[in-house]
């Protein structure tokens, strides 16, 4: 006899609830629905794919401002929660699709050098979370942890899943990174184009990858970066930016989330 899916505990940020789904021969890369039940799609007015983003509460989400900076409140921006095959609607929960009412980017973003790149979209309606085990808020990031060297998850749809047929991923992809020491990357970004002068915002970015085939890459922008800490995945970065994807001994680089923690604790109203 199969066990029924245990009810998640309220209140339980960062946990996994992970739906068996009997018609999917998944690969490693390959998320398993409920996995990361944080993940946001946002679609713009004509359900294309504007970027990733991450539940931060039932009424919240977060992602990279230079993905909606362009667009007001009111210009029919939308977020879809617990998506996770973008091609079928098979799975054994549907996806949740709300409006957003406010977008507010942080003051202090700077489309030249992408710093401070952070912006909270406000739903037009909390998410019922007691009735979607499939969509769960991430914990925010500890403010005293040292993440640096620890393995860690970023995921998201990549190259446009929601466009036209391209190169893409349909099912949500998953890969494990090591978040980086900031001198360390600073180094290894000096050795690109963009050049040996080059100076890493510690406050604006984390770094985290530099394996060869593991990064997130073009369309990712606004997914996060969690770290699992007892078991609760605690929201770490937003994709910012990178030199290519996946490269050898170059990280890809992410919105420092919890130099935020502060403004963004001031937004979640």
């Amino acid at each position: 006899p199969v066990a029924p899916p245990a009810a998640p505990v309220q209140g339980s940020c960062g946990r996994s609830n992970i739906i068996p789904t009997p018609g999917y021969n998944l690969d490693t890369t390959q998320a398993k629905f409920g996995e990361f039940p944080w993940m946001v799609v946002i679609l713009g007015p004509n359900n294309n794919y504007v970027g990733g983003g991450v539940l931060v509460s039932p009424r919240h989400v977060v992602t990279a401002a230079h993905k909606v900076a362009n667009f007001g409140a009111g210009t029919g921006l939308k977020v879809r929660l617990g998506e996770w095959d973008a091609k079928a609607n098979v799975e054994p929960l549907k996806y949740v699709e709300l409006g957003v009412t406010r977008v507010k980017v942080n003051p202090f973003f700077n489309r030249a050098n992408l710093q401070n790149d952070i912006a909270v979209l406000t739903l037009e309606q909390p998410v019922n979370l007691a009735s979607t085990p499939h969509i769960n808020p991430v914990c925010p990031s500890n403010f005293q942890a040292n993440y640096v060297g620890r393995r860690c998850w970023v995921t998201g749809w990549g190259k446009d899943a929601f466009g036209p047929p391209g190169n893409f991923q349909y099912i949500l992809k998953k890969v494990d990174v090591p978040v980086l020491d900031a001198n360390d990357c600073e180094q290894r970004l000096r050795r690109t184009r963009l050049g040996p002068h080059f100076q890493l915002s510690r406050s604006s970015f984390v770094c985290a990858g530099g394996e060869q085939g593991k990064d997130a890459c073009t369309g990712d922008g606004g997914s996060p970066l969690v770290c699992e800490v007892n078991g609760r995945a605690e929201l770490v970065g937003l994709v910012a930016w990178g030199i290519g994807c996946a490269e050898q001994s170059l990280p890809g680089v992410y919105v420092n989330v919890r130099s935020f923690a502060d403004w963004l604790n001031s937004e979640l109203v």
